[in-house]
């Protein structure tokens, strides 16, 4: 491989970390804005589409390229989804705000 190989793939991999924040940032502003919206089932299904149709194409395009870039791209976006769920959602935090309830687990 080149170096130019590798700068294509350091992209992809940050293309995937890109989408993973697209996609991942969508749901956290769909579960927090869920309970205000006028309509709730029309909010989350165009969210829901919204993020599915965006990620999977992207992804479906950066498959054209090949084996290494869409595996590096799914490096990407799974581990910035790791990466947010380690920061974010570990016991003891919440997004959303205490309810008094006890914890899932």
């Amino acid at each position: 491989m080149t170096s130019s190989n590798y700068i294509l793939l350091c992209a992809f991999f940050a293309s995937g970390a890109v989408l993973a924040a697209f996609h991942f940032g969508g749901l956290w502003l769909t579960v927090r804005y869920l309970p205000r919206a006028v309509r709730p089932r029309l909010f989350f299904w165009s969210g829901c589409l919204l993020r599915y149709g965006v990620t999977l194409f992207v992804f479906g395009q950066i498959m054209k390229q090949g084996g290494a870039p869409i595996a590096s791209a799914f490096i990407g976006f799974y581990l910035l989804r790791t990466f947010a769920l380690s920061k974010y959602c570990s016991e003891g935090k919440s997004l959303i705000g205490d309810s008094g309830r006890k914890p899932w687990k």
